[in-house]
């Protein structure tokens, strides 16, 4: 009597009953550690991740001298995640739609529909809008040592048709990181493009000169980091709020935006979607669409995805807004310290018809929708640097 209560009201919850979430089980089945973290590992490379948001709370890799690092932005305590202020959760998944929704709204199927507007002063939607996936509570529904599996079920009360149901896998290798997206669409086709936020600085926050002493600010910024986007001579034209003009910008070697032809120091601020153009069809594995490197740490990544476009943003928040790890020294994260690679498809595609990237964003029943990603990491070792 008592599975089958708890059987009726799981498939109650998926037809979009009385609330419940059909996966909130997996939390008692696999809760987190004493510091509110999952932690995987493989050879050179450990990742931390909270439930809210399925955020990656931290990244530990060895740099040049064998000290270790942790290279990404958040929090310690992992009740913080909870109380976080931003549009969705820092370092979290990006869901049901990466990036912005002009005007808040979108026509499909001849219906119109009306995400929460959380940006722009509330004219338009970011990320998903107020219950975005990364605002969120993922739950686990497996983890073995070097990979977990959070499952998502959208129903739809956020504005958006249909219904989703989701699993978000990220699995490590020896100095790599995978991730695999996959979303079954109920009910409705609806627009969907994934992706995970994540803030880095392959340095640690920290100074070349110590582990612990941030004095010499300028070099915790992302002046001592070179970004490379091999494919990405063009980009979106947006207007001051970020939002696409409908236009396709070429990036001319040696301008603002050319990331392409060499590797360079991020531009400050930074926060322009640019296109991955390569030829179809290609193998994601054959080249990264970006590389980011550090030359003080000797950390380098390489990004492979299957996504065809990358939103870049710097950190550009304010002295104060949020404090470094105990593990990346004292005071706060400065601005231009990190930046964020996001693979994603072409942001506010729904509201430009005339990109024709309705096979790319609108998912229904009879397809389902894949993200892969790849971090690939390497560290320069000196003769004699680990001695």
């Amino acid at each position: 009597m008592f599975g089958g209560t708890i059987l009726k009201k799981v498939f109650l919850s998926i037809l979009g009953g009385d609330g419940i979430n059909p996966f909130s089980i997996m939390g008692a089945l696999l809760p987190p550690d004493a510091s509110g973290k999952y932690i995987i590992e493989s050879e050179g490379i450990r990742l931390a991740f909270v439930r809210k948001g399925g955020a990656l709370a931290n990244l530990w890799i060895n740099d040049t001298n064998c000290r270790e690092l942790d290279v990404v932005l958040g929090f310690d305590n992992s009740s913080l995640y909870e109380t976080y202020p931003g549009p969705h959760t820092l370092n979290g998944a990006i869901g049901r739609y990466a990036g912005v929704i002009s005007n808040g709204e979108f026509e499909l199927n001849g219906q119109n529909h009306y995400p929460s507007k959380n940006h722009r002063d509330g004219k338009s939607t970011l990320h998903g809008g107020n219950k975005g996936w990364g605002q969120m509570t993922l739950y686990p529904a497996a983890k073995t040592k070097n990979s977990i599996t959070f499952v998502v079920f959208d129903r739809g009360n956020n504005g958006f048709p249909g219904r989703a149901a989701a699993s978000l896998t990220h699995t490590l290798t020896p100095y790599e990181w995978r991730i695999a997206y996959g979303v079954t669409p109920l009910v409705a086709a609806f627009p969907i493009s994934l992706s995970q936020q994540v803030f880095w600085n392959l340095g640690g926050f920290l100074s070349p000169s110590s582990s612990s002493d941030p004095a010499e600010e300028s070099s915790t910024r992302l002046r001592d980091h070179s970004l490379h986007l091999p494919f990405s001579g063009m980009r979106l034209d947006a207007d001051e709020h970020g939002i696409p003009t409908g236009d396709i910008k070429g990036n001319p070697p040696n301008s603002t935006f050319d990331y392409w032809s060499r590797p360079r120091a991020p531009s400050e601020p930074l926060d322009d979607t640019f296109l991955v153009n390569r030829r179809q069809p290609w193998d994601m594995h054959a080249a990264p669409v970006a590389t980011l490197a550090n030359n003080h740490s000797g950390i380098k990544l390489d990004l492979y995805t299957n996504q065809e476009a990358l939103h870049t943003v710097t950190w550009e928040q304010p002295e104060g807004a949020l404090k470094r790890k105990r593990s990346q020294g004292e005071g706060d994260i400065p601005s231009h310290a990190a930046i964020s690679l996001q693979m994603q498809d072409w942001t506010d595609a729904i509201s430009h018809p005339e990109w024709q990237r309705e096979a790319e964003t609108i998912w229904g029943a009879d397809r389902l929708y894949t993200m892969y990603t790849s971090y690939k990491f390497s560290v320069r070792r000196d003769v004699g640097s680990c001695g």
